[in-house]
């Protein structure tokens, strides 16, 4: 199974993996690191690192990081060309559901993040216009 890992600031993480595990249930082979006030970004990436390592069962590792630039997203970024991950940033519950709920179908890691990267593109949406086009629909 593809690990899944994801790395935020402070608890974000966790929380983002608990919220998903009331929807999908149990969520196997998973991870969160968070980087907390005066942490070292030295020992977040071995954190990182240890994690990835646990989570590799010889499929890769999908990191999903809260934003790009920030802390978390550089430190993984380190550890690229040592270790088989997908990375994305953005981490929401669209991309979550949709890697927790067909990674147990696919190995192929590429096709897996190409999917969760469109769901979560696709699940940031204006509600108000959505409304509002719904309730112009109905008046048709």
């Amino acid at each position: 199974m593809i690990g899944l890992l994801v790395v935020t600031h402070g608890d974000l993480g966790k929380s983002l993996l608990n919220s998903i595990a009331i929807i999908a249930g149990e969520v196997k082979c998973s991870a969160s690191v968070g980087l907390y006030h005066g942490d070292s970004p030295v020992r977040l990436k071995e954190e990182i690192q240890e994690k990835v390592e646990a989570l590799d069962t010889g499929e890769g590792v999908i990191v999903l990081v809260d934003f790009y630039g920030g802390t978390p997203g550089n430190e993984v970024m380190k550890l690229l060309t040592t270790n088989k991950m997908k990375v994305l940033s953005g981490v929401n519950m669209a991309m979550l559901l949709e890697i927790v709920v067909n990674r147990e179908f696919s190995n192929d890691i590429e096709a897996l993040a190409k999917t969760a990267l469109v769901s979560g593109k696709e699940s940031l949406q204006d509600l108000n216009e959505v409304y509002n086009n719904l309730i112009a629909k109905a008046g048709d």
